[in-house]
């Protein structure tokens, strides 16, 4: 028997909601959460404080973005490296 808890779509929604409520006395920089798909990849996430820069905000999440296409579009075999 299995006692661990089942994962929920919606609770990387949930931390990073719990996570920005810890951090509220921080400068408030962004947050974003993704959840991709079933099958296309793991949920990503970013919280950022201390800078209010809408530009890193932006970039930090094409990133993300731009690195998760690029395994998409080419992945890796296991014990491979990159």
């Amino acid at each position: 028997m299995n006692d661990q808890p089942v994962a929920r779509i919606s609770d990387p929604f949930s931390q990073m909601a719990s996570r920005i409520d810890r951090n509220a006395e921080e400068s408030f920089g962004g947050a974003f959460v993704i959840v991709p798909p079933a099958g296309a990849g793991e949920p990503m996430s970013a919280l950022m404080l201390s800078s209010t820069d809408p530009v890193q905000f932006y970039m930090l999440l094409q990133a993300q973005i731009t690195k998760t296409l690029d395994e998409l579009k080419n992945p890796q075999p296991y014990g491979r490296a990159r």
